[in-house]
């Protein structure tokens, strides 16, 4: 990092007209822990960096649309989001989940851009955002493009953005009457270390049967997947044991879970099956 050349833009079309000069050794970096992580990971080593500091203002807040979709801009800081009233009444899945995320001082630091823009699929937020609908807005100085988080995450750290461009927002579509949700997490480590298997459940029923449903499964696998094959067992069901049962051993043989020092394949797929029964357990509790 000594010979790193750090630039300040102090708009964000400045750091647009930055990233136009087309240079693969440019990154940005707005609260950095993400990208430090990375870093001492060896997976590369920064030349230039373009610092958001200066345009935190542009890029930081919390609000309604017209539409009553949730906007949140790409600076706001984790523990900004935990806390929001907003987000508390609206989104409580995503507010509870961000408080078991690393600890009180990185999150104070950590930007949501941050944690979706490098493709770490180990991340918590990824999951929840992916099941409740969520979209991301990307820039240039060629415009801007909406992104549904399924194209967003391309593969292992890989995603759709391309090297001019920055993720500036997400979108966080109306919150549906009668959906609920719940997020799982489980760590092999520590309680603040990545976790093994994230698992996010929502869902809506109608007199007892499931008219929607969303199961979104990240940290396992390569990046945050929705498992359609898993839906497909609880939706216009009752939430039984049985249904239960089934969704959970349909999640166990559809999963294709990467190996790594925090799981082998099969205790992989055993985490992802007990949470997802976990999940669905909870949310039958709370119907």
């Amino acid at each position: 990092m000594e010979d790193t050349v750090w630039m300040e833009p102090d708009t964000l079309q400045g750091v647009k007209e930055i990233l136009a000069q087309g240079d693969p050794e440019i990154r940005v970096v707005s609260g950095g822990t993400a990208l430090s992580l990375i870093m001492k990971q060896g997976m590369f080593d920064p030349k230039k960096m373009i610092s958001l500091k200066k345009v935190k203002n542009e890029l930081s807040f919390i609000r309604h649309d017209e539409e009553q979709n949730i906007r949140i801009g790409s600076m706001t800081t984790l523990r900004e989001i935990e806390i929001d009233p907003l987000m508390k009444a609206e989104q409580p899945v995503i507010t509870e989940a961000l408080a078991h995320v690393a600890n009180p001082r990185i999150r104070y630091v950590a930007s949501l851009g941050g944690n979706l823009a490098h493709g770490d699929a180990h991340l918590d937020l990824p999951p929840i955002l992916m099941a409740l609908g969520a979209k991301i807005k990307v820039e240039s100085s060629k415009g801007d493009r909406w992104l549904e988080l399924h194209d967003f995450f391309q593969g292992y750290y890989e995603t759709a953005m391309e090297s001019d461009e920055i993720l500036t927002e997400v979108l966080i579509p109306k919150k549906i009457e009668g959906l609920r949700g719940t997020y799982f997490k489980y760590t092999t480590l520590s309680n603040d270390d990545w976790p093994t298997v994230g698992v996010a459940v929502f869902l809506k029923t109608v007199e007892g049967i499931v008219a929607d449903v969303r199961i979104v499964i990240s940290a396992a696998t390569d990046k945050p997947t929705q498992l359609p094959e898993v839906e497909q067992c609880v939706r216009n069901k009752s939430l039984n044991e049985e249904t239960i049962m089934e969704a959970a051993q349909k999640a166990y043989e559809v999963v294709e879970p990467l190996e790594d020092l925090r799981g082998s394949v099969w205790y992989k797929k055993e985490m992802v099956k007990v949470h997802i029964k976990r999940a669905l357990e909870q949310l039958k509790t709370e119907s």
